[in-house]
């Protein structure tokens, strides 16, 4: 009986993933220029929600050595729209875990030339539906899809 016990509720957390990242529609960027981005918050994503967005999407373009160095240097314009954004209070993800329902972010990102035409588009959504990933956790995997998905070559 224990020994049932203990495998359901192995189980039951095995099954849930904590993050998950969906990236929409490819694009193509000039691979031999670094990027200049705008976050446009059209749902109200939080203060400290927005400010670990931008830290994580510095580092990581920052790491691909893909970070525009100053606003006027030469760079690939990058403007993401947050669409959708959700995030649980932390008492409420651990009392009731997915009865609280699930953090989700959702961005659309468009990418542009030096006339300011647009010349390519890609979503990314991100989501937590158990009580063990963290806000944190799920916003530097939404960064890291950003960033994968200019960057690919």
């Amino acid at each position: 009986m224990l020994r049932n016990a203990i495998l359901l509720g192995s189980l039951a957390l095995l099954s849930a993933c904590a993050t998950n990242s969906v990236t929409h529609q490819a694009i193509t960027a000039p691979v031999d220029l670094p990027f200049r981005y705008t976050i446009l918050n059209t749902e109200e994503a939080s203060v400290e929600g927005l400010a670990m967005l931008r830290e994580a999407l510095d580092e990581r373009l920052q790491a691909a050595g893909k970070l525009a160095a100053t606003p006027e240097s030469p760079a690939v314009p990058v403007e993401i729209t947050i669409t959708n954004y959700y995030m649980r209070h932390g008492g409420a993800r651990f009392m009731v875990g997915i009865m609280a329902g699930r953090d989700s972010l959702r961005s659309r990102i468009r990418v542009f030339d030096g006339e300011g035409k647009q010349i390519g588009a890609f979503e990314v959504e991100s989501t937590n539906a158990t009580a063990w990933g963290t806000t944190g956790g799920m916003i530097d995997k939404h960064a890291e899809e950003i960033v994968a998905k200019l960057t690919q070559s």
